[in-house]
């Protein structure tokens, strides 16, 4: 048994330890908030498919890193030898980047099982062989275990997800489906859960909303979810010869989707696809700029969007059926983020616990005037509000 020969010695052994145990661990705490590094992190962030040893893979990180958001989830990441992978992972940390690592192939019979990945041969072994290899990495954010596969796969994704715990307990796990109304069944198969609505041109905008409050209604109050929202133009993946069967989301709509996933419980964002972008036939320039602009628009959002404060009471009174909103309290002000999910033009009007005086509606060139606890205002079709209001001081 050993013994320190001073307090202060003891104390640098224990913050040195205490420093190397939380370098690099990722986790999700109870108020489901991703914590890196232990601070609080937002996961804003995009798909893209470019592999190390793709063309233009770097030139991809540059243009992101450029960009509004923080986080990647890379298709292509196990195309290249470990030490390819590994230069390619350092490129993402050094461009103050996170990545979502893709363990999604690693299941034979599936379309893009790779069979290897460097000198590992075999989904175990190639799953226990990258996770090994770069769990310590400062790059990286979470697993990504399941793209969209179906319930026959379950066992399958259970075994692998505690699997993948008991290798590398330092970082979450990721899943994303489009069977909303089966999520339940997937609970055992991640931490944190995601939905990928793509309604654009030919379903409603709301489905945004609407699937992101089945996978809270599916995972409970106390685990995250990391949505998809829609980016792309969906008319590239026809298959029936049509080459344009319609735009894909305009600014507005993709910021009504956000928003909607976001005031429905959505605790991080990344968008469908940045590669998708790249053959969008309204030019890549126009749609990035769009992209860019509400990421950063977003991004500015962040503090509020991770604040754990107890936020005031709110009702919506008036426009209830197609006004979903939420509210945040941060740095002295009340916060509520509105959207209209309908293609209609809507008045709402909420109803605050506590009085204030005046609501400035971020983003926007105006203000509008509380009066009796009531905030008044008119949503045009798929319109969303922000409105920040000063709390009295104690």
């Amino acid at each position: 048994m050993s013994s320190c020969n001073s307090i202060g010695f003891c104390l640098i052994v224990f913050m040195s330890l205490h420093t190397l145990a939380a370098e690099g661990k990722v986790y999700i705490n109870g108020n489901n908030v991703t914590i890196v590094d232990d601070k609080p992190f937002f996961p804003l962030g995009l798909f893209t498919g470019r592999g190390p040893m793709s063309d233009g893979a770097i030139e991809v990180l540059d243009e992101i890193a450029d960009s509004p958001f923080n986080t990647i989830m890379n298709y292509g990441i196990n195309s290249g030898s470990i030490e390819q992978i590994r230069l390619y992972l350092d490129a993402v940390d050094e461009r103050g980047l996170k990545i979502i690592y893709s363990l999604k192939d690693f299941y034979e019979g599936t379309p893009y099982y790779p069979g290897k990945v460097g000198h590992y041969k075999g989904a175990e072994e190639i799953t226990r062989g990258v996770i090994s290899e770069f769990k310590a990495h400062p790059a990286i954010l979470a697993w990504y275990l399941n793209d969209e596969l179906p319930r026959k796969y379950i066992p399958r994704l259970t075994e692998r997800y505690r699997m993948v715990k008991r290798l590398d307990p330092s970082h979450p796990a990721w899943i994303v489906l489009y069977q909303v109304n089966e999520l339940k069944s997937y609970l055992n198969t991640t931490d944190v859960m995601g939905a990928d609505p793509y309604p654009i041109p030919h379903k409603s905008i709301s489905m945004a909303g609407e699937w992101t409050q089945l996978a809270r209604k599916a995972v409970g109050p106390k685990r995250a979810i990391w949505m998809v929202p829609q980016a792309h133009n969906t008319s590239i993946y026809r298959t029936d010869g049509a080459k344009y069967a319609g735009p894909g989301p305009t600014f507005d709509e993709m910021r009504c989707m956000a928003y909607q996933c976001l005031v429905n419980g959505a605790n991080g964002l990344i968008f469908y696809s940045f590669f998708d972008l790249k053959r969008d036939p309204l030019g890549f320039e126009s749609r990035w700029a769009d992209v860019k602009k509400l990421g950063q628009e977003i991004k500015s959002l962040i503090p509020i969007l991770l604040s754990t404060e107890e936020p005031l009471k709110v009702q919506l009174s008036s426009g209830e059926r197609h006004i979903h909103f939420s509210t945040r309290r941060y740095d002295g002000r009340l916060y509520i983020l509105a959207v209209n999910v309908s293609r209609e033009e809507q008045d709402a009007e909420f109803i605050i616990s506590e009085e204030v005086k005046e609501a400035k509606i971020l983003f926007e060139d105006r203000s509008l005037s509380v009066e009796k606890y009531r905030l008044t205002d008119k949503f045009q079709p798929i319109a969303v509000h922000l409105y920040e209001m000063e709390l009295p001081k104690p």
